[in-house]
């Protein structure tokens, strides 16, 4: 049982895809976060909605050449990836060159001279990464395999996937096992520095007392 949860983890880790919509307000910013590791493939596509959800009395033309979705993919380092400034559709495709976390950003500004409406407009994003991104319809349009060894293939690259997570993994937990052991060893030291200052506190105060008290012929 304990073997089956441990593939089927490192299944949901080697390839992963999800989609949402969610609603971009006029003159704001919405983000979809995301944590990538290092050579990660992402590929997606997004689209903006031409259905407005608030559009007051507005007429429907002169709101949508009032409107511009900018859509921007950044980088941990705050690198733009991918830029489009005024975004009705696109397509997603780009592999992590460092890991951390990845900004999926859609801003609908007013255009220059636009009068400002309240309005807000749906956006739908569709995220791939890993096995699940890699696009298999060249190698079948081309008919260069058959869909048996197309499903091969896949099952290939997923057990290639799976065995370099593995090895991240196995690589991580060794850097965690070591960066715990020198912490462990640097308290360690730290628990000896500060009792011997302790003891050399104690005995200074006992020399200072005892000196002290014989100064005053106490003692």
């Amino acid at each position: 049982m304990n073997k089956i949860f441990i593939v089927l983890s490192l299944l949901f880790l080697v390839q992963s895809a999800y989609s949402i919509m969610f609603e971009v307000r006029a003159a704001d910013e919405k983000c979809i976060v995301e944590e990538f590791r290092q050579d990660t493939l992402v590929n997606g596509n997004f689209e903006v909605s031409d259905k407005l959800s608030r559009n007051m009395a507005f007429p429907y033309e002169v709101v949508m050449s009032s409107m511009q979705m900018k859509f921007y993919v950044r980088g941990p380092t705050g690198d733009m990836i991918s830029v489009n400034h005024d975004a009705t559709k696109g397509v997603i495709a780009f592999n992590a060159q460092e890991p951390g976390d990845y900004s999926f950003c859609f801003l609908d500004n007013y255009r220059p001279g636009a009068q400002a409406m309240p309005l807000s407009r749906t956006v739908s994003l569709s995220i791939k990464t890993g096995v699940e991104a890699n696009d298999y319809s060249d190698v079948i349009t081309k008919g260069q395999l058959k869909p048996s060894e197309i499903e091969l293939k896949k099952i290939e690259d997923v057990v290639d996937a799976i065995k370099t997570e593995i090895l991240y993994m196995k690589n991580r937990e060794e850097t965690m096992r070591n960066t715990n052991e020198s912490t462990n060893s640097r308290v360690a030291n730290l628990s000896i520095f500060c009792f011997f200052v302790l003891i050399a506190s104690a005995f200074f105060q006992i020399s200072y007392l005892k000196k002290y008290f014989k100064q005053k012929k106490l003692i």
